[in-house]
């Protein structure tokens, strides 16, 4: 954290994701401006589909070409994108720049999560997992903090004319700065990934590209451990993605917990997933079999959410939900941790692709699929699951589980290994107890009397 490449690539990416949340809720605050409700859903799904078709490309480029100006390229690239919509004056074009950035974003994130590895040892793969999470995702409170800060600002920072004078044109501004600054630090990183180049070869060509791209998915797909791993984390993320939708509703609606309910929940889970981050970090390094605890994790999700589905009061879902964002925190280090150990080099970046373009397929049937599936459930089951919203979401949490489930009856022969693993710090732990155990009872000293008197008796 303090020195060295892995730093660099941390305080790039602590940098990039803070202004990411930045414009996230500047592009949120324009599109509502722009186009209201309707505006804000374009927005977001145009955020999440080019995932469905462009994540395969953006991991044959991150294994074809130095990482290192892969990542470059598309800050940049980014950095002009989001300057760009300080200008934005209509929800099309802002619909369009967003899926320009998307597709850099798929770019960027197989090329940065195949380089971790090649920076760090094998043994320090779950610490700086969990360090990337927390600038990816720990950044959002400061960039809300941003953005607020800029709303005072904005009409003061017009350049003559040049820039509308608005808080959410300084926010791209801030955005793309914060793009420019992350190119900066990567480019100090040593270019630790050189691509094999193929004899005879000197251009690309289409069969190439669909020769990269039908290798990854054979690997993602007959790989035992990865794909394991690969599906539990999708299914995880869909069900998961049902509390995002369905989570004010059954706050405010279901528990009548009024218009606090729903931040209550949101904040139960971020203290959850922090915790559950820092204890894979302290423990999960002592752990060899990490798709055997990932799928321990996911069980734990999956309870946790099946279980606040029954929950009558706000306090019951707070708890569930903390200890549901324990099991899914600990679980996205687990799973990235365990593909960063499986996958080759020369294969890493399509590994990641095909996992993030998951993701998002998830992710985006889950939030289709919510309110329509709440709708049709609700009425449906007598007692408490009369209610639609908690159908979905004991529905998520079985499918959680399930992922868990599965997860662990895939490496079962790592389960039985484990089970059978020698542990000397246990068995040393279990004979001093015994010792101390027979020096306060007596019990050492009566049995040696015993064997001494048949001893004589003999």
């Amino acid at each position: 954290m303090r020195s060295g490449p892995f730093s660099r690539l941390w305080k790039a990416g602590f940098v990039s994701s803070t202004g990411d949340w930045v414009a996230m809720l500047a592009t949120l605050s324009l599109a509502d401006a722009l186009a209201g409700g309707g505006g804000m859903v374009l927005a977001l799904t145009s955020r999440i589909v080019p995932g469905l078709f462009f994540a395969a490309i953006g991991g044959i480029i991150a294994d074809r070409l130095n990482r290192k100006y892969v990542m470059v390229i598309a800050e940049l690239g980014r950095a002009c994108l989001v300057f760009s919509l300080a200008f934005a004056e209509s929800i099309q074009y802002l619909v369009l720049v967003n899926l320009a950035l998307e597709a850099l974003t798929l770019v960027f994130q197989p090329a940065k999560e195949a380089t971790v590895p090649t920076l760090v040892s094998r043994a320090e793969l779950v610490q700086a997992n969990s360090l990337s999470l927390s600038a990816a995702y720990g950044t959002f409170p400061l960039g809300a903090a941003i953005f607020t800060g800029l709303a005072s600002l904005g009409g003061q920072f017009t350049f003559g004319g040049a820039f509308p004078g608005t808080q959410e044109g300084l926010a791209f501004v801030v955005d793309a700065a914060s793009y420019l600054i992350s190119a900066a630090l990567i480019m100090t990183i040593p270019m630790v990934h050189r691509p094999k180049r193929v004899p005879g070869s000197r251009r690309w060509n289409p069969m190439a590209v669909l020769r990269d791209l039908k290798v990854g998915v054979a690997f993602v797909a007959s790989h035992r451990r990865v794909r394991s791993v690969v599906l539990a984390m999708t299914s995880a993320l869909a069900g998961g993605g049902i509390i995002v939708v369905l989570g004010k509703p059954f706050a405010t609606n279901v528990l009548e917990s009024g218009a606090a309910g729903f931040p209550a929940l949101l904040t139960a889970f971020g203290l959850g997933a922090g915790t559950g981050i820092i204890l894979v970090t302290i423990f999960g390094p002592r752990f060899k079999y990490k798709d055997v605890l990932f799928g321990f994790a996911l069980v734990l999700t999956g309870v946790s959410l099946a279980a606040a589905a029954f929950v009558k009061t706000i306090i019951g879902a707070i708890g569930w939900v903390a200890l549901m964002g324990i099991g899914a925190g600990a679980a996205y280090v687990l799973g990235f941790a365990h593909l960063h150990e499986q996958a080759s080099d020369e294969i890493r970046g399509r590994t990641f692709a095909a996992l993030f373009s998951m993701l998002r397929i998830g992710l985006l049937t889950s939030m289709m699929l919510a309110l329509p599936l709440a709708g049709f459930f609700n009425g449906l089951l007598p007692g408490i699951l009369a209610s639609g919203t908690r159908d979905v979401l004991l529905l998520g949490g079985a499918t959680m589980l399930t992922s868990g489930l599965l997860t662990l009856w895939s490496v079962r022969r790592s389960l039985v290994a484990l089970s059978h693993a020698p542990r000397p710090e246990m068995d040393d732990g279990v004979e001093a107890f015994r010792k101390y155990r027979k020096t306060v009872t007596g019990l050492g000293e009566t049995a040696e009397i015993e064997r001494v008197d048949e001893g004589a008796g003999k």
